[in-house]
């Protein structure tokens, strides 16, 4: 249960979690950072809403953030919209857009939205009704599928510390492949890369510490944290 005994749901939905979200009655469904479709059809709710992490109707997608973080920094910004069959397609209800630091990454991004998704909802909350009549149709827009494999991997052999860098910022906490020499493709999140000189070869693992990898590059070091060790699907 959420604040105010609210029934919050986190896993994949099935026959029998849509019988039991039927019976229970709900007047409003708010959907936030869910990785899954949500069969609003099968579903009696008065209200059924999704909380989308840009200025809709550009940006429709299951990971916008990390275009955002340089592709198109204007749309910045919470929208929440009617949840149709059609993914982040629904009349949209309420948009709060907001300001970025020219320096802003992913992760900088994503606390930012945790901080303006809440006023944005609670302008809904406030007058659902109004938000409902007054909805507007999306028109046009723009679908951005997960970036391809190659835009998200980093060859040490390769790379230097502002390619490793430029990763970070566009992915943040969800991570990028990093290949070396002797590793297949991992995915790590970066934790620092500084520029050195250094006598190792670039694509080295140096260490493997609790706290990470250090990894050389081509004109510094690369300390990042595997967040797997199987080979990416």
């Amino acid at each position: 249960m959420g604040a105010q005994q609210t029934p919050v749901r986190t896993g994949r939905w099935s026959a029998a979690l849509i019988d039991e979200f039927n019976d229970i009655g709900i007047d409003l469904l708010v959907c936030a950072a869910y990785m899954y479709r949500i069969p609003i059809e099968e579903l009696n709710v008065r209200y059924a809403v999704n909380v989308h992490p840009t200025l809709l109707p550009e940006g429709r997608g299951p990971n916008p953030l990390a275009y955002l973080t340089f592709d198109y920094p204007q749309l910045n910004g919470v929208s929440i919209h009617e949840m149709t069959p059609e993914l982040d397609q629904g009349p949209i209800l309420v948009q709060e857009p907001f300001d970025r630091d020219p320096d802003d990454g992913f992760d900088e991004i994503f606390l930012k939205l945790w901080a303006y998704a809440p006023r944005a909802l609670q302008r809904l909350l406030d007058d659902v009704d109004h938000y409902f009549a007054n909805k507007q149709n999306q028109a046009g827009g723009s679908y951005w599928p997960e970036p391809p494999r190659a835009e998200r991997t980093l060859d040490a052999a390769t790379a230097t510390v502002a390619d490793a860098l430029h990763l970070h910022a566009r992915f943040g906490q969800l991570g990028f492949l990093l290949h070396t020499d002797d590793e297949h493709p991992t995915q790590v999140c970066a934790t620092a890369a500084s520029r050195c000189q250094h006598q190792y070869p670039p694509g080295r693992v140096t260490a493997r510490l609790s706290r990470g990898w250090i990894v050389a590059l081509t004109d510094g070091l690369l300390q990042t944290q595997p967040t797997s060790h199987q080979n990416p699907v």
